[in-house]
């Protein structure tokens, strides 16, 4: 019977370096490779609010009484709310890296 506490009994996998593969990069899509950081961001904030627009109009038709469910205007408030805060997220990681870059000495 094997000991479990016995740590002798633990094998290690047996790895050969020389069949090992270097991690191969991944290759960006042409649609994203074409784009530039601006036009990415563009497009970024067109889309929030464009999520905003619909979680408003679907606001109105909840108040109109046009949509029943509650739970339809809910989960396009929050959808525009995770959009949002998303948004806001990667803008501060921007402004904090840039202000970053401004204390480097040069």
């Amino acid at each position: 019977m094997i000991d479990p506490m016995k740590i002798s009994n633990i094998q290690s996998p047996k790895i050969n370096p020389t069949q090992m593969r270097p991690a191969q990069p991944t290759t960006v899509s042409n649609e994203i490779s074409g784009k530039s950081f601006r036009d990415v961001l563009a497009e970024t904030v067109s889309e929030v609010q464009h999520l905003q627009n619909e979680a408003d109009t679907t606001i109105k038709k909840l108040v109109a009484g046009e949509i029943k469910d509650v739970t339809e205007a809910m989960v396009a408030v929050e959808q525009a709310d995770m959009a949002f805060q998303t948004m806001m997220t990667v803008r501060n990681k921007v402004l904090n890296a840039y202000q970053e870059i401004m204390r480097m000495q040069v």
